[in-house]
């Protein structure tokens, strides 16, 4: 693009805004990344992390391997351990695949929004996505999450902005093997092109299988997913097992209902953490979802017209309607469980459809008062954008340096012992990526004695049975391995037995170190084995 090219595009006012949106967007952006670009991890990051830097660094493989490369999607970790292995640091690592796909993620969202209901449409969704509070914590969190929506809206702006808008047939192609990545990053975004090609079926119904097109975007798909079907069989899909076995949490629970509420809470944060509580009139952003969800009405009305493509005015509606209840129906009566970071990719559309709802509140009231049409949406987009922003701020100081002396703990025993050394930890995940040592658990891999923990892998301690039982098994594996250091704390308390905590004196284990909070309270200790 040329200077002139350049002058041109900034005549028009809302490549102004946009331009002023993006600008915006980096900035927030790094000042959050300056300020977390270091913190410690989280044990969900631990998994990622620790699994990228064995392969790495080809460290021996850990006991608790299979269970999580089975049940964790392995695309970033493979792409986190080719940058380790080019001696890259953390920092870097969440430059290039947090920091950098965020930004980019909220252009996507403009540019979907743009192309389904117009640039102003595409301005507000854009806002609304830069500063989200659930969207900005984790942007800065080594997890699955950033990746997987950058992947995602890159997916759904290739068929919608390229394909549907543009009637190109590489977007489609693109499409597919973008929304293949973004599943392979995490696997719900499945959903994305499921919801995808549910809607082509309706476009097209029959004629969907007589065009070449989709069969050479269902051919780019099966390629890019093929690499993934080899490691599936190699795993005897104990994904599958994991999430829907007969052991799996989610569906031993209810159909979970209250994840329609939840989503509202997580568009009405509080200054504190229990954003649910937060009172109704801060929800400004609910209330313009509410508005998009009523302004689609037209669609319910002429779905003839839509359903038999005389018009294909009611597409997007119909399309982002279609995207919301895919979701939901795998959220709430097929997996029954959410949080959160899990309905992530649920907000580009939720905010697209708010930027709708936003302009037929303006264009309801323009007929009587510009100035007033003009405040209400001012009110409901910046009201939002403060309560959003003021919540992340909250959050961030809540949680900046939890688990810090989990990474003191594995840095400390990564400077004072062999490459060969072997930690007992609860933090098994985030010692064995700190310590780089390798890293055992309070458990220990028995069926008799499965009753003895619940689904989410706590100990029964009403049970003295399972307590004498499982530490003399865990006395046994100590035989077994040989370990050389102990780390008990203060975190992962579903993962320690009771009898963990006194265990150190019980057997004469020798203290080596200790790490506390700022008011002097002991949180991780670190013992070392007698050994003969």
């Amino acid at each position: 693009m040329n200077s002139e090219n350049i002058k041109k595009w900034f005549l028009d006012n809302d490549n102004k805004l946009l331009f002023l949106l993006m600008v915006f967007t980096i900035c927030f952006k790094l000042y959050y990344f300056l300020k977390l670009g270091s913190q410690p991890i989280w044990w969900d990051e631990g998994d990622y992390l620790a699994i990228a830097k064995v392969w790495a660094l080809n460290q021996p493989i850990p006991e608790w391997w299979a269970h999580f490369t089975g049940m964790r999607p392995v695309l970033i970790p493979l792409i986190w351990a080719g940058m380790f292995k080019l001696g890259v640091t953390e920092i870097v690592l969440r430059f290039f695949t947090l920091l950098l796909p965020s930004i980019f993620s909220v252009y996507l969202v403009y540019a979907v929004g743009r192309d389904m209901y117009g640039k102003k449409a595409g301005l507000i969704a854009g806002l609304m996505m830069s500063v989200y509070w659930v969207f900005t914590f984790y942007s800065y969190r080594l997890l699955t999450d950033i990746p997987s929506i950058f992947l995602g809206m890159l997916c759904m702006y290739f068929f919608w902005s390229i394909y549907i808008t543009k009637n190109k047939n590489y977007g489609l192609y693109l499409s597919a093997f973008f929304g293949i990545l973004a599943f392979s990053t995490r696997f719900p975004l499945s959903l994305v092109l499921i919801s995808i090609a549910i809607y082509l079926l309706f476009i097209k119904k029959i004629s969907l299988f007589k065009d070449r097109t989709i069969w050479k975007a269902g051919l780019v798909g099966l390629l890019t997913l093929s690499p993934y079907l080899i490691y599936f069989i190699y795993t005897k899909f104990y994904l599958f097992q994991f999430y829907f076995g007969e052991g799996a949490v989610s569906i031993k629970q209810a159909v979970q209902w209250n994840i329609i509420p939840m989503l509202f809470s997580f568009l009405n944060p509080a200054k504190d953490l229990t954003s649910a509580q937060a009172p109704i009139y801060y929800s400004f952003w609910g209330f313009a979802f509410l508005l998009g969800i009523f302004a689609i009405y037209k669609l319910i009305l002429g779905f003839d017209i839509f359903f038999h493509q005389k018009d294909k005015k009611f597409n997007a509606d119909f399309f982002l309607l279609l995207f919301l209840i895919v979701h939901l129906i795998f959220y709430i009566i097929i997996f029954r469980a959410a949080n959160d970071r899990w309905l992530l990719m649920l907000m580009p559309p939720i905010f697209i459809l708010s930027a709708k709802g936003t302009q037929f509140l303006y264009e309801i009231i323009k007929p009587y008062s510009k100035e007033v049409a003009l405040f209400l949406v001012a009110l409901l987009l910046f009201g939002g954008v403060y309560f959003n922003m003021a919540h992340t701020s909250s959050l961030i100081s809540q949680t900046y340096g939890s688990f810090g002396e989990v990474k003191a703990g594995g840095e400390w025993v990564k400077e004072n012992s062999e490459p060969d050394a072997k930690v007992i930890t609860a933090s098994i995940v985030q010692n064995q990526y700190y310590s780089e040592r390798d890293s055992y658990d309070f458990y220990v891999n028995d069926s008799g004695i499965k009753y003895c923990w619940d689904l989410n892998g706590a100990l029964n301690v009403s049970n003295s049975f399972c307590m004498n039982e499982t530490e003399k098994r865990f006395n046994e594996k100590i035989v077994k391995i040989n370990p050389d250091y102990y780390i008990i704390s203060a975190y992962e308390r579903a993962f320690t037995p009771q009898w963990a905590y006194d265990y150190p004196q019980r057997y004469n284990l020798t203290f080596l170190q200790g790490f506390s909070d700022v008011n002097g309270n002991p949180i991780l200790i670190i013992y070392g084995f007698n050994k003969k």
